[in-house]
This record gives C-alpha cells, structure tokens and sequence, in this order.
C-alpha cells in the first residue's frame, strides 16, 4: 500500500486555502493509495489558522496541521516534508487547485518504476507543444526553462532526502535548484496533462526581478558544483535575462 503526504505551505491564505485542500480532498484514489495533507501555516497574520483548524476538525484526523513563525516558503515546506508520514510527498500552494484525478495518475506511474523519483504535470489547460503525453525530463533539458511546477509534484520522499530538500537560505528559485539537484542524479518525468489551477497573482509584477536575480544565483549554484561550466553558465544567464525582459514587457501591457 502506498501512502503519500500532501503538503501546503500557507501565509496569510484565508481566501484561497479552502479551494485547496478541497481539490485534494475531491481526488479519486485507487483502494490502495492512502494519504494525508500537512498544512503549515507559515505565520499568517490572517485568519488562516482558523480556517485550516476548521478543516482539519471536519477531516477526521485526514488534516495535520503545523504552526510555525514566518520563515518562507522553503522553510515551510522543510517543515511539512520532515513531518510527512508517507512514502511520496505531493506539494501544492495555498492559490493553488489540482483537478480530479491528478494525485492518483501519478503515483499509478512512480509505483510503476521503482528508478523514478518525480512526477510532474502541465498546468491551466495548457499542454507542453510538441511534447508527448508522458517524456523525461534530465538535467540539460531543466536548465534553460524551469518547466517543474511546484504544486504539480509528487516525489519521493528518499529523493527529497537524499537532494537535501529546499535551500532555506533562499527566497526566490529555491524550488529550481531542488529540482535540478534531482534531475541531476535522478529521473523525472512529465505528465503532459494540465493538472492543476495555477492562480496568477498580479502582485508577481513587483517580484520579477528578485525573481530573476534567484534564478541567476540558482546558475551561480550549479557552476561552483561543477555541474556545468563556466561557458555554459554566460549562456544561461543571457537566456534568462531575455526571458526575464519578456515577462517585463507581458506584464506591462
């Protein structure tokens, strides 16, 4: 019987987190799938706690929830993956939703091969063009684009383990670097599907360049571990800048 531990890292997401833990709560899954959901509730100074112990109260033991100072998104899921119970762990944000059938399709694939470490999906009904429905994702192919949605995963919790989990020293892109030290030594493999309801946040506006500063540090990480050269790195970085003025652009029209 597989298990897995869904964690949802929350700050100030009274109006959202409901929609959440219902997308999980309304999966479809095989008789031999189990699994719990872990909300951490990273500091809010919203209602959130009380709606996640309102959930929780009505889950019959389903809902675990842990209560820490606010330390950041990768703090938060550290916290939720240390606590997880389960032989996978699934993330999914607060905004976030993830439509019927997602969590039980992928792990139906991990328990098919025992040599893969993480799953992931397409989002907003859009699939990856030119992409079948299933294709594996290696280290080069990650680098230039981060493709793995965060509320899309469900991985290993060896795997987690053995990559060292989130960087906690990090505020932006710390879910790349993670997913890239897995690519790195592991498999990952996409399920071309749109799975999950990605919220778009306008306020994302004011973040883009700490966000595209994360990235280039996330370049700067994988040079000094020697997973890619110095060539490569100049490379990349002019890729993501020109990615990076792209988004400027979108979000100004």
């Amino acid at each position: 019987m597989s298990s897995v531990s869904v964690l949802i890292p929350a700050y100030n997401a009274e109006g959202t987190l409901r929609k959440s833990v219902e997308s999980v709560l309304g999966q479809k899954m095989d008789s031999s799938q189990q699994f719990e959901i872990i909300i951490v509730d990273d500091g809010s100074t919203d209602s959130t706690a009380r709606v996640a112990e309102s959930l929780a109260d009505r889950s019959t033991g389903l809902i675990r929830i842990i209560h820490q100072k606010n330390s950041g998104p990768a703090a938060a899921r550290n916290a939720g993956i240390r606590a997880a119970r389960g032989d996978y762990v699934a993330f999914l944000d607060a905004d976030d939703q993830w439509l019927p059938g997602k969590l039980g399709m992928q792990l139906e694939i991990l328990e098919a091969d025992p040599n893969l470490d993480l799953v992931c999906t397409a989002m907003n009904g859009k699939r990856f063009l030119l992409r079948p429905e299933r294709f594996a994702l290696n280290f080069m192919d990650l680098l230039p684009n981060n493709i793995v949605y965060t509320s899309s995963v469900v991985v290993r919790k060896s795997t987690l383990t053995a990559a060292g989990c989130f960087n906690e020293a990090r505020m932006y892109s710390e879910d790349f670097e993670l997913w890239l030290r897995i690519a790195h030594r592991g498999k990952i493999m996409v399920l071309n599907k749109p799975l999950i309801r990605y919220i778009k946040n306008r306020g994302i506006s004011s973040r883009l360049w700490p966000m595209e500063k994360g990235e280039l540090e996330t370049y700067t990480i994988m040079l000094r571990e020697g997973w890619i050269s110095a060539r490569r790195q100049t490379t990349l970085r002019w890729w993501s800048l020109f990615k990076y003025l792209i988004r400027r652009i979108r979000w100004s029209i």
